[in-house]
């Protein structure tokens, strides 16, 4: 099996060769190619050759089997909003969802708006321009075996990376719910077009979607009002587009009854195909709740502490026991608790795929 007919078995539950990984690699690629997050961009820029060199060494020195074709962080599109954003120096730092953003009060949404009619991804950004041009690279490169996934937040999750600070934008919906509403809509509308931009530049696969708030910073039932009916929207989307699927990373636990309640819509009503969870979520229930009880694939979860902090033969016994845990283990893929941390050795996030393909030989357990 090539790596493309590898993930479509666990997308139909059916028998892989061995079990795929996907590791949501973002600025582990960066540094494990040598190199620091300042040596390929900046507020306003971005070095497309230095960042498809680390891209593809990582594909091919690793071996996992579903990539982002470039890289990507939470500042994209933040700085041509209004917006800012540091680029940290230290050595396993991240641009995140943090900085300045551009909706500090009620009066900055109608500039963020008049600036969003007229944003290209292609002129107005030159981040996302030049992370476009590394998923060409990448696509000419691997992209006939290798499923390269388009990636971006949604929601609220979405409305919190782009336009308003996380804990204003909480307190927001209590307090204006109703703007929030549009604060989400118009975000997932963004959410969408950078979706249609990373297919159209190479993106071969399903989307991943990212809820980072979950089940953890606001209630399920929140969730259901403000990021549910966009998660509809960008599946439906990339189906009747590129007749593709659409994966949830989400955090929060899913086991209790108010989240449970929440993923079942997310799988019956939203239309989710399959599920990235976090820690929380041990093998056995994936495979009970998710895999059989829903009909969904799942990503079962080694702690991304765990492969960073290593060593090489705990990552490999903990891989072997979440294999060994799972039965049949059709319709699972392996996964870190959320991504490859910035500080992970290519010694060990190698070692992790290894274990993965050797110990998840199918069938399992013979």
């Amino acid at each position: 099996m090539n790596k493309k007919e590898r993930f479509q078995a666990v997308c139909k539950k059916e028998a892989p060769d061995y079990m795929p990984v996907w590791p949501r690699v973002k600025n582990q690629m960066i540094y494990g190619h040598d190199l620091m997050l300042p040596d390929v961009t900046g507020p306003d820029w971005y070095d497309s050759d230095k960042v498809t060199e680390a891209v593809l060494a990582s594909i091919k020195n690793i071996g996992y089997d579903i990539a982002i074709p470039t890289y990507v962080d939470g500042g994209f599109g933040v700085t041509p909003l209004g917006g800012s954003f540091d680029v940290p120096t230290k050595f396993g730092g991240g641009i995140c969802a943090g900085g300045v953003k551009p909706v500090q009060t009620k009066a900055d949404w109608k500039k963020v708006q008049k600036r969003l009619a007229h944003f290209n991804f292609r002129k107005t950004d030159p981040r996302m321009k030049g992370a476009l041009e590394v998923i060409k690279n990448v696509s000419q490169e691997v992209g006939d075996e290798m499923p390269l996934v388009a990636i971006y937040v949604v929601g609220a999750s979405a409305a919190m990376t782009l336009f308003r600070p996380n804990q204003a934008l909480m307190l927001d919906m209590t307090e204006d719910p109703e703007w929030v509403d549009e604060m989400c809509r118009v975000a997932t509308d963004f959410t969408i077009d950078w979706i249609r931009a990373q297919y159209e530049a190479g993106a071969n696969s399903a989307t991943f979607l990212t809820s980072v708030v979950g089940a953890v910073m606001i209630s399920p039932e929140m969730n259901k009002r403000f990021t549910l009916s966009n998660i509809a929207r960008v599946v439906e989307t990339v189906k009747k587009e590129f007749n593709q699927g659409t994966w949830l990373h989400i955090h929060g636990n899913m086991k209790t009854p108010r989240g449970y309640g929440y993923l079942i819509e997310l799988a019956m009503e939203a239309g989710v195909e399959g599920f990235h969870f976090d820690e929380n979520h041990p093998p056995e229930w994936i495979m009970e709740n998710v895999v059989y009880r829903l009909g969904k694939p799942a990503c079962i979860i080694t702690h991304g502490d765990h492969i960073d902090k290593g060593p090489v033969e705990k990552i490999r016994e903990e891989v072997k026991d979440n294999i060994e845990r799972i039965g049949d283990g059709l319709g699972v893929m392996m996964a870190p608790s959320c991504q490859i941390l910035g500080t992970t050795s290519n010694e060990n996030f190698k070692a992790w795929v290894d274990a993965t393909h050797e110990y998840g030989k199918y069938p399992l357990n013979s």
